[in-house]
């Protein structure tokens, strides 16, 4: 299963949502928590599929390639934090992945769930240390019932690091494994590796779905001209960039820019 990477500055986030809205595969810095309120929602991580149920919890570590179908009548608390918000598993998070990132929960976590919500919705960061406060606690405890293994050879940090660069210099002409490489003090050869054994992408391939990405959001939220746009995401010609658009959206960035203008 391939992923779009999303890049979150958020230390933490919770909510409560009614009414789950499904997500692409994506995978991004953040580990993530879903405990489920009532209804199911049909979730897949790292290619482990599971339809989760009232009372049970799935994590998502850092990196780990995820998707969720859209469930309308589920409810469901949401937490994303980035792994030095819990500082005393931050390590054992990007270091390890569990064997099934999913669990039951007998009640014991779901009254300390909601109330990192309700502390969380204060906003403010006195409450968010709180939050956090709690949170380590629900991490530790969810750590004991999984059993994990050793991630992919190449550290997080690293594919941080690869992915940040990108993420800031896809519309460069030039990029490449080799450019990628050069930045950070790695070798192209572990750069590619990280696209083809942890991501699933080819690099040009990884670099084509985030200029198409931008293009979808300047098409649909800017009046630029279809060719500066093109510009602008780094395509050279309008001949490759029609056929890349059309080969991941179906249809044309004009035919595009049209349909979502009209809703």
């Amino acid at each position: 299963m391939k992923g779009v990477f999303e890049k979150n500055d958020l230390r933490m986030y919770a909510k409560r949502v009614n009414g789950f809205r499904g997500f692409p595969p994506m995978f991004h810095t953040h580990a993530e928590l879903v405990y489920v309120l009532s209804g199911e929602i049909h979730m897949t991580i790292d290619g482990c599929e599971r339809v989760l149920r009232t009372g049970e919890i799935s994590i998502v570590f850092p990196y780990s390639i995820h998707a969720y179908e859209t469930a309308p009548e589920a409810k469901a608390i949401i937490i994303m934090f980035s792994p030095d918000a819990v500082p005393k598993y931050e390590k054992t998070l990007l270091t390890f992945k569990p064997d099934v990132p999913y669990c039951k929960d007998e009640g014991a976590l779901l009254p300390i769930l909601s109330r990192i919500v309700e502390v969380f919705s204060l906003k403010d960061t006195a409450h968010e240390d709180i939050a956090t406060a709690y949170l380590a606690g629900v991490v530790g405890e969810l750590l004991q019932r999984l059993t994990l293994h050793t991630d992919f050879d190449a550290g997080s940090e690293v594919i941080q690091r690869v992915l940040t660069y990108c993420s800031t210099h896809f519309t460069d002409e030039d990029i490449s494994t080799r450019a990628v490489a050069q930045a950070l003090f790695i070798s192209q050869s572990y750069v590619t590796k990280i696209f083809s054994e942890k991501l699933g992408y080819g690099f040009r391939e990884y670099i084509n779905s985030l200029r198409i990405a931008e293009a979808k959001n300047l098409l649909k939220n800017t009046d630029l001209k279809i060719t500066e746009i093109m510009l602008r995401c780094g395509f050279k010609n309008q001949s490759s960039f029609n056929r890349i658009f059309v080969e991941d959206c179906g249809t044309t960035p004009r035919a595009f820019r049209e349909q979502t203008k009209e809703k």
